[in-house]
């Protein structure tokens, strides 16, 4: 009985921490307000996004190969959904960030401003 009971807990764990490994890769933002490239990846047995490159028109960021380049710190896959990420930018332990893979080449990302949701599209830099 405890072999069963043992077993149905492996099986279950092993599904609810099923990745979706298509978030992973290079991203560029579809936004009318500024352009930028960013990178998801794991690292550290986290899930992290780096910041390679952002422009709105006053502020110009590159890629400097530090911890200041990650912008989101620990994505975590629940529901076909990336949530919980805690955002460096802000350092708060609220949820900054979801993530929803739409399609292999298209990302759905929502920030919140102000507790209000800001959506954008990714989509995978070729």
């Amino acid at each position: 009985m405890k072999q069963f009971l043992l077993i149905i807990i492996i099986i279950l764990t092993a599904c609810s921490t099923k990745i979706d490994q298509r978030v992973f890769g290079i991203w560029k933002t579809n936004s009318n307000y500024y352009k930028a490239t960013y990178k998801i990846e794991k690292f550290n047995e986290k899930i992290i996004g780096k910041l390679l490159y952002y422009n709105d028109g006053t502020t110009v960021l590159h890629e400097t190969k530090t911890e200041k380049d990650i912008f989101i710190k620990d994505l975590k896959y629940r529901n076909q959904s990336y949530v919980d990420a805690l955002s460096g930018a802000t350092k708060t332990s609220s949820q900054n960030y979801k993530i929803k893979v739409k399609h292999s080449d298209t990302l759905e990302v929502t920030t919140y401003i102000r507790n209000k949701p800001l959506i954008e599209t990714w989509t995978r830099k070729q």
